[in-house]
């Protein structure tokens, strides 16, 4: 069997290097390959490859290893230990080699066949230990310590839970230090590290700063090493621009035959242990450092809160303004305004529009003997017209009845205070809902009136035989009157009262007052904005060029997120109303963006960089993967796939991934949870168009560069995460991984 495996390598040596699928190429080989040997030291290191790499496989690799586990059981000796065949005396180098490679192996076995190996791995350490020296491991228990079987050992103590605090480890490790090893230099130097690790040895940055210089410069390492060295460096280093070149380089070197992919040590000495070796150390490097995107349930961020609003719909088929509350007009036409986005019951419509009508008629009596306009009116008419419930003699009597309530030409408020703002403005859309032209003089007198009473803001009005004037204006007047106005007064007209309402925003939205005086306290409080509110007033400013959007949303989703709204009809129904605008983008991360780099066809913008850098951009693209990038002369986002290199603030991004905090405020950039200085990092943002996907490079003009390098590096095959940071400190790069 070992001469048909030896044959089968030697045609695979003459086929060309490959970049990708290593990862499930080199498990196919190894999977195979290990069951074509009875080395202990190749099924072990094969076993551990696979078990490394088992989480990042389109494929259960579990059947294999528990066949290739079930062999190593089966080679275990009486004393617990392995020797180099079956059969064959125990040393401790192979044990220990079994005893990683069944803890490696361990998770991915089911409940039976861990009750077998537990015992084995427990009897192998029994072995170990008793044939500890006072300083170390030899080859066999009783022979002088040696370099070699010491790391081994220590490796294998360190994976089944032992630290350097153990004396026997301690030793050990003190043994190492002052020894020179029977084994190549970087052989012996990347099992210290990887053994180190495993105790949780502390290591210095000059020795991983030493291996990078090795793994980057072309200093006659030999495959193996290379891959040994390459593992040990990534178990301490997460992946930064030079992790990537070095793994990069690594995986340049592979072969590959139809669907396998290996490494080989020497050519003109090949052997069959060096190559699953090889194989094994390179799989493991290129795994520990690979991610597949993590299993789990993403919610709608728009999601509308459409049941809560219809449960609280009440007997009579109106809406009160909390749960179980009389239903009232306003909160019915909110609940009606918005439940339409919910795919509502037309049962449910036509009990809250036969409710409406009730209510229509009892407040229009209600105007008629006390001559003033009502706000429950106002909302039910705006019902009824909204689903043309109303006949044309209806509307005409409704036109009457608001104009026969009037306290003097233009203006409606009450006898005691006098004509007040929000009554007239309520009066003026009304009238202008069911047809009034913004010319009619009646209408331009209260117009008239309006702005000759306020330079900024409106809210109760107080008139007296000798004099009048304002309380302290509000919110809700404020945005009732300006929606009245609007197109009726001029911009020049509403422009400090449009101020003024700018200025009442608070903490992402509007609160009735921005600040209120509690005489009790003697002191002032401020408000508590509300989703109606910040609805309304963001949906009047974006009219005078002022766009709240972005904030708004997060406001809305925030305010739904937290229970601020729970039971509150008014404030659901608003949450309903804004969110039903958002169009459903799918959730997209980093990981889907690194699969689309190998299908789709990317366009390239960057409009800020020269031709030569895109095109040694593009060159390295085509490099690493199987898709097209072009670059493209313009700066705007299609329905494809994109990479976009732009500078911080030049494209939103909640339009292409609605689920990621992101934010630039004051020289800062806000990304999920982490908060950065803009001027020292460069983001990596996915975004999700009808198309494809988009990758957002984000950066300041100093860090182009870094910028760059995010593909001349190949860094940009080891993306992860729902967004990646980049951030420059001290001369160097560290990454960030956010979510």
């Amino acid at each position: 069997m070992k001469k048909v495996l030896a044959l089968v390598m030697i045609v695979f040596m003459l086929i060309p290097a490959v970049s990708a699928g290593a990862i499930d190429g080199s498990a196919r080989f190894l999977k195979d390959a290990a069951k074509s040997t009875q080395q202990t030291r190749e099924i072990s290191l094969a076993i551990m490859a696979l078990s490394v790499g088992a989480n990042d496989l389109n494929w259960d690799i579990t059947p294999d290893l528990v066949t290739l586990v079930n062999n190593m059981l089966n080679y275990q000796n009486p004393d617990g230990g392995w020797g180099l065949y079956p059969g064959e005396t125990s040393n401790v180098l192979d044990t220990a080699y079994a005893v990683i490679a069944l803890k490696r192996a361990y998770p991915y076995l089911k409940t039976m066949e861990r009750l077998d190996v537990r015992p084995a791995i427990d009897r192998g350490l029994s072995y170990l230990l008793s044939a500890e020296n006072k300083m170390g491991w030899g080859y066999v228990p009783g022979t002088p310590s040696s370099c070699y079987p010491t790391l081994l050992a220590i490796w294998a103590l360190g994976e089944n839970g032992y630290s350097y605090n153990s004396r026997a480890v301690r030793n050990a490790v003190e043994y190492v230090e002052n020894a020179t090893c029977e084994i190549s230099e970087y052989e012996a130097l990347a099992l210290r590290l990887i053994a180190y690790h495993s105790i949780g040895y502390p290591v210095s940055n000059e020795t991983l700063e030493t291996v990078k210089d090795l793994l980057l410069n072309d200093n006659g390492l030999k495959m193996k090493e290379r891959a040994m060295l390459a593992y040990a460096l990534v178990l301490y280093t997460p992946v930064d621009f030079d992790t990537a070149r070095i793994l990069i380089k690594l995986e340049s070197y592979g072969k590959s035959s139809n669907d396998l992919v290996y490494w080989m040590n020497t050519p003109d000495l090949f052997s069959s242990t060096e190559l699953i070796a090889t194989t094994s150390y390179a799989l493991m490097a290129l795994s520990t450092t690979f991610e597949l995107p993590p299993a789990k349930e993403v919610k709608n961020p728009y999601e509308m809160p459409c049941q809560e609003l219809k449960n609280m719909q009440n007997p009579d088929g109106g809406w009160g303004l909390g749960l179980n509350e009389p239903s009232d007009e306003k909160a019915t036409y909110y609940a009606l305004a918005s439940i339409q986005a919910c795919y509502p019951e037309r049962e449910s419509i036509e009990r809250a529009l036969a409710w409406t009508r009730e209510a229509f008629k009892n407040d229009a009596a209600w105007m008629e003997k006390n001559r003033r306009m009502s706000v429950g009116y106002y909302y039910a008419l705006k019902t009824l017209l909204m689903y043309n419930n109303l006949t044309a003699e209806e509307r005409a009597q409704a036109e009457e009845l608001i104009r026969s309530v009037q306290l003097d030409y233009g203006l409606w408020g009450n006898t005691v205070l006098g004509p007040q703002p929000y009554e007239t403005a309520l009066a003026i859309k009304a009238l202008r809902e069911l047809g009034v032209s913004a010319n009619d003089s009646l209408i331009q007198r209260a117009k008239e009136w309006l702005l000759s009473i306020s330079n900024g803001g409106w809210g109760t009005y107080v008139t007296t035989k000798y004099y009048s004037y304002m309380l302290k204006p509000d919110v809700l007047t404020t945005i009732t009157v300006l929606e009245a106005l609007d197109g009726i007064a001029t911009p020049e007209e509403l422009k400090p009262h449009i101020e003024w309402l700018i200025d009442q925003r608070l903490d992402g939205g509007w609160p009735y007052w921005k600040t209120y005086y509690v005489w009790e306290k003697n002191r002032e409080f401020p408000g508590t904005p509300t989703v109606e509110l910040t609805v309304r007033a963001t949906d009047l400013l974006i009219g005078y060029g002022y766009n709240y959007t972005s904030e708004t949303l997060d406001f809305v989703m925030n305010a739904r997120d937290s229970g601020a709204i729970d039971n509150r009809t008014i404030e659901v129904a608003s949450a309903i109303n804004y969110l039903s605008r958002f169009q459903y983008v799918p959730p997209v991360s980093l990981y889907d963006v690194r699969s689309a780099l190998d299908s789709d066809v990317f366009g390239i913008i960057a409009p800020g960089m020269d031709n030569e850098s895109i095109g040694a951009m593009i060159t390295t693209l085509n490099d690493l993967f199987s898709g097209g990038f072009i670059p493209l002369n313009t700066t705007v986002i299609g329905e494809n796939s994109y990479i976009v290199m732009a500078n911080f603030g030049d494209y939103p991004i909640r339009p292409y991934n609605p689920y990621l905090k992101f934010y630039v405020d004051d020289g800062t950039v806000t990304v999920g949870n982490i908060t950065v200085p803009t001027g020292k990092a460069v983001v990596l943002v996915p975004g999700k168009t009808p198309k494809g996907v988009v990758l957002f490079v984000l950066y300041e003009p100093e860090n182009a560069e870094i910028a760059k390098e995010v593909f001349t590096t190949g860094f940009i095959r080891y993306l992860r995460g729902d967004a990646m940071i980049l951030l420059s400190e001290n001369g160097k790069v560290r990454v960030i991984v956010v979510g």
